[in-house]
């Protein structure tokens, strides 16, 4: 059976009652998130309704102790258990949010299949270099928690979703601890675009526009590999558009990613008519260097022929796991 068959859902039904229209989430405290974790071990997360049904909403899989790096799926997730909230566009923010990234863009919709590339790439990760990377899965669907917008748009005010909310982001705080022991690390954030013509997205949170501007180290430090330029290990067109950055590695393995050497303006006109990009959103801002801290974070958005089949996902997630332990050998070795 495979994990993803088995950590989907637990449905513990009372006789003769049916879902209730909110639910009791159980806490999640510094306490539960200093448990000394196991290498290759699930910890999962539940939310729970007021008459007892239950489903893994967060997991961490717990990564090797040398591994410096950390995968996240925060819109992977399809469950859409009755007893929570369905998110709406019409929610106000809360003005205390807005400290990290977008808190402001509502979408319900998934990133579908991006939850299964995440564990294919963290198993093709593992065979390449013998080391587990840390796993963050988010098994709620977007409609119910956005675990990539901060607390009061991902959540709108339901228990369980903030529960869960906090839980995501501790998973992932944990893991940086893990990884700061090894010095510095990264963070990749897995989403999945719908852009035409297809792509991959590489996230800094440098806006397309940036790609204009002809000098991007006046920008470094608004960028969520800020730790990286300042180490000296590499300057900020290097890990933008160079030889060895992250969409170079991932052209030379046959995907059409930008920015990149042979794609370096990824609002090119001439290559994508749509002129659309993501750029890295609240995930990528929090948990990268852009704001402190010796761990970089990068967005990574997948276009569909990438992650919807499930024949070929595999094989591409190979791909990408080369592409990645490369840029890992260059930069965090």
């Amino acid at each position: 059976m495979s994990l993803r068959t088995r950590i989907y859902i637990v449905i513990l039904l009372l006789s003769g009652l049916g879902y209730q229209a909110s639910g009791i989430a159980k806490t999640f405290s510094l306490q539960d998130s200093l448990r000394r974790y196991q290498p290759g071990k699930s910890y999962t997360f539940q939310v729970e309704s007021a008459i007892g049904e239950h489903a893994i909403a967060i997991e961490y899989i717990a990564g090797d102790a040398g591994s410096k790096l950390i995968l996240t799926s925060p819109h992977g997730g399809d469950l859409k258990p009755e007893f929570m909230h369905t998110r709406t566009k019409d929610f106000v923010v809360s003005g205390s949010d807005l400290d990290y990234g977008d808190t402001e863009s509502f979408s319900a919709m998934a990133d579908s299949k991006t939850l299964e590339l995440t564990l294919a790439l963290a198993e093709e990760i593992r065979k390449v270099t013998g080391l587990r990377p840390h796993v963050v899965l988010n098994h709620l669907h977007r409609s119910k928690l956005d675990a990539n917008r901060a607390m009061s748009l991902a959540a709108q005010g339901d228990e369980n979703a903030i529960a869960a909310w906090k839980a995501f982001h501790q998973y992932i705080e944990d893991a940086k601890v893990q990884v700061a022991k090894n010095g510095s690390g990264l963070v990749l954030n897995i989403h999945g675009n719908a852009h035409r013509p297809q792509r991959t997205e590489v996230g800094l949170l440098l806006s397309g526009k940036d790609f204009l501007s002809g000098d991007l180290e006046k920008l470094a430090d608004q960028s969520s590999v800020r730790a990286l330029v300042r180490s000296g290990k590499a300057s900020m067109k290097e890990l933008a558009t160079g030889d060895t950055a992250l969409g170079t590695l991932l052209n030379e393995g046959g995907f059409t990613a930008t920015p990149s050497k042979a794609y370096p303006n990824p609002i090119d006109a001439n290559d994508f008519p749509d002129r659309r990009y993501f750029n890295g959103g609240y995930n990528t801002a929090r948990h990268g260097s852009r704001f402190s801290g010796n761990i970089s974070a990068i967005q990574l958005e997948f276009n569909q022929d990438v992650r919807m089949n499930d024949r070929s996902r595999n094989n591409y997630a190979k791909s990408i796991a080369r592409a990645v332990t490369a840029f890992m050998n260059r930069y965090f070795k």
